[in-house]
C-alpha cells in the first residue's frame, strides 16, 4: 500500500517522539506549536491510525507509532548522512582524484600541481595511475580514471574532449662524447650513423618520432629501446648514444652540461601535453577543482611572462 506523505510530516513526527513534547519539538524545528500539532494530525489522518498518546505531561508513541518511528528515524538518519556527504564533496572536504599519465608527465608536469592541490585540499584522496598514452586512454574510456594527461597528438579522438596544457619541444641530446655535434648539428639523414636510444614503440612519443623520421625518408633503428625517459637520459649522460627527450624536462642537465642539445634539420615540430576527458561527462567537484587549479596557474604564469 503506497501512501503519499510529505517528508516534512515524517520529520516533525520523529522530532515530537524524540522530545516527547509538542512545544519542545516546535522550538527545535523553529515553527509554531500549533503547526506541529497540525502536522502530526495530518500524518495520523494519512496513516489511518493514532500515532501518539497525548497526556498532560507530553506525548509518547502508540504501538504503531513506535514501529513507524523506529524505521523513520533510521531512514532520516541516512538522508542526513547523504546530505552531509554530498556537501563534503561539494565543499572539497572529501573526494578522490583519479588520474592516469606517463611517468614523465607525472614527474615533470603534474607533480607541482598535485603538491599545491594537496596543500589546498588535504582530505582529497589522490590516485595516480602510471600508464602510457594509449593505456591511459583505455582507462579513461572504461571509467577507471576521471581524466588523463598524455602526450599529444592522439589519433582516436571520438567521444573525447582534449585540452592542450603545455607546449613541448622534442630535441636530440648526447653526453660529453657528442658535445661537438652541439656546435655543428646534424641533418636527420645522418642520424642512422650514430647509436640511437629511444622509447619503446608502444609509447605515443616514439610513434611521433617515427612519423617524423618517415616524413624525412628514414627509419629509426635504435640500439636500445626503453620504457622510461629517465633511463634514456641516464644512458645518454654516460655516452651510450644519442636520444630524443623533451627539452622543457631536461633543463637542469643541459645547464649543468651533462647533456648537450644537438640541432637537427629539419627540426621536429612542437607538440603538447594535453588533458583528455570524456565528452558530456561531468567531473566530480574534486576533479574540477584540480582542473581549475591548472587553468589558474597557467593564467598566472602567462601574466608573469607578459610583464
Amino acid at each position: 500500500m503506497k501512501i503519499d506523505v510529505s517528508l516534512d510530516l515524517y520529520r516533525i513526527f520523529c522530532m515530537v517522539v524524540k522530545f516527547g513534547n509538542m512545544s519542545a519539538a516546535a522550538k527545535e524545528l523553529y515553527i509554531s506549536q500549533p503547526a506541529v500539532s497540525m502536522a502530526v494530525k495530518q500524518l495520523e489522518d494519512r496513516m489511518g491510525n493514532a500515532l501518539l498518546v497525548r497526556t498532560a505531561k507530553g506525548v509518547y508513541p502508540t504501538t504503531e507509532g513506535k514501529v513507524l518511528y523506529t524505521y523513520l528515524s533510521q531512514a532520516l538518519g541516512f538522508i542526513q548522512a547523504a546530505e552531509e556527504k554530498y556537501f563534503q564533496l561539494v565543499n572539497m572536504e572529501m573526494g578522490e582524484l583519479k588520474i592516469s599519465a606517463s611517468d614523465t608527465v607525472i614527474a615533470n608536469f603534474l607533480l607541482p600541481y598535485l603538491e599545491r592541490y594537496h596543500k589546498l585540499y588535504p582530505d582529497i584522496n589522490i590516485k595516480i595511475t602510471n600508464k602510457t598514452t594509449y593505456e591511459s586512454l583505455r582507462l579513461l574510456k572504461n571509467g577507471s580514471v576521471d581524466v588523463c594527461f598524455v602526450n599529444l597528438p592522439v589519433t582516436q579522438t571520438e567521444g573525447l574532449e582534449i585540452v592542450p596544457c603545455m607546449e613541448i619541444q622534442d630535441i636530440l641530446v648526447g653526453g660529453e662524447r657528442y658535445k661537438e655535434l652541439a656546435q655543428t648539428g646534424l641533418d636527420i639523414r645522418q642520424l642512422p650513423q650514430y647509436p640511437l636510444l629511444l622509447l619503446e614503440d608502444l609509447s605515443n612519443s616514439r610513434r611521433y618520432l617515427d612519423s617524423y623520421a618517415e616524413e624525412n625518408g628514414i627509419v629509426f633503428n635504435p640500439i636500445l629501446e626503453l620504457g622510461s625517459s629517465d633511463l634514456l637520459v641516464s644512458f645518454a649522460k654516460i655516452n651510450l648514444g644519442l636520444t630524443y627527450v623533451i627539452k622543457e624536462f631536461v633543463q637542469a642537465e643541459l645547464q649543468a652540461k651533462k647533456l648537450y642539445e644537438i640541432p637537427v634539420k629539419p627540426q621536429i615540430s612542437k607538440r603538447n601535453i594535453g588533458m583528455v576527458r570524456l565528452k558530456n561527462v561531468s567531473l566530480s567537484h574534486a576533479m574540477q577543482g584540480f582542473v581549475d587549479l591548472i587553468d589558474f596557474e597557467k593564467m598566472v604564469d602567462s601574466a608573469k611572462k607578459s610583464c
